[in-house]
């Protein structure tokens, strides 16, 4: 079956819907977890202007510093269960789906396991999410958990 499946997180109530349904996977298949979270930063031609979006102080490294706090209690929690995991906190100028798939090839995952998000037509019209554009533009399994709305649809 799978043995290293991508989990990209939010850090929302989203991610305890994806993280419980691939936690009985991984138990069942014995696969390793890759949890990462995004931050996308503004592309700038000078490094020094990127290098200040992630500084002291900044709301990118207060993100950084709150995603490694709740990465470092996923993990804990998950090795508990006797569950291989990997976590990575990634600063992107890329965006947040061509990021997820590039990390996915390159670190040799087979499964993407992500909340799918609700949105109407109009909505995913004018805002295709990124889910959606992970599942178009992964040569990847991509497998997405129904979100609370989806469910109350069912």
């Amino acid at each position: 079956m799978y043995k290293k499946i991508l989990i990209p997180l939010e850090g929302t109530e989203n991610d305890k819907i994806v993280l419980e349904h691939v936690r009985r996977m991984a138990k069942q298949s014995a696969a390793a977890l890759v949890l990462i979270q995004l931050h996308r930063v503004l592309k700038e031609h000078d490094p020094g202007l990127q290098k200040i979006q992630m500084e002291v102080g900044s709301a990118g490294y207060l993100k950084k510093e709150k995603a490694e706090a709740y990465l470092a209690e996923l993990e804990q929690s998950l090795r508990k269960e006797g569950i291989q995991i990997s976590k990575e906190f990634i600063v992107t100028t890329e965006p947040e789906a061509d990021t997820i798939v590039k990390y996915g090839e390159e670190k040799g995952c087979d499964l993407v396991a992500l909340t799918n998000q609700h949105r109407t037509g109009l909505g995913r019209w004018f805002f295709l999410n990124i889910e959606e554009k992970v599942k178009r533009r992964s040569s990847l399994p991509v497998l997405l958990v129904a979100g609370p709305k989806d469910k109350e649809k069912s």
